[in-house]
């Protein structure tokens, strides 16, 4: 009879502590990311600094989706490389603090060596995941990709929402 009772708590528990740790969508419509870009082209990396600055703004749009506009620039010896991204993004929930976020959009490169300037306009994509911290923050590691190995890399932000 105790390990039956045992048994029972032990289900309930499972049962109930999933419920209990799952996060609530945040009420906030705004958020801004800081954070870095790590070019994922070699020749691009040893031509740049290691890691990019990079900044976002994203909207949500309940029911259509998470709209970003994304910039970031990465320059050293003689070039500079720098990039805006607009995507619509959609989450997914995956667990109770992590979400999977996937985008695509319009990637628009501008390119500097040497005082010869390239501009590429490029279809692009984001995949990646965000950990919420507090119902205010979260860690964003995604991978994003502008059809041009200037424009690809791998991007790590702190986001507050507002």
């Amino acid at each position: 009879m105790v390990r039956r009772l045992i048994g029972v708590a032990v289900l309930l528990a499972t049962m109930a502590l999933p419920a209990l740790a799952q996060v609530e969508e945040p009420q906030q419509k705004w958020a801004v990311r800081l954070g870095v870009l790590w070019p994922t082209a070699s020749n691009v990396r040893s031509e740049t600094d290691t890691f990019w600055a990079y900044i976002g703004l994203e909207r949500n749009f309940p029911g259509t989706g998470i709209v970003s506009l994304d910039y970031t620039e990465g320059s050293g010896s003689g070039r500079k490389y720098s990039h805006f991204a607009l995507f619509l993004n959609q989450r997914q929930n995956y667990a109770p603090r992590l979400d999977l976020i996937a985008g695509i959009g319009i990637v628009y490169a501008k390119i500097d060596i040497g005082g010869q300037t390239d501009y590429k306009t490029r279809l692009g994509g984001t995949v990646g995941a965000a950990y919420y911290l507090g119902p205010r923050s979260e860690l964003q590691l995604r991978y994003h990709t502008g059809s041009a190995k200037e424009t690809n890399g791998i991007v790590l932000t702190f986001s507050l929402r507002f």
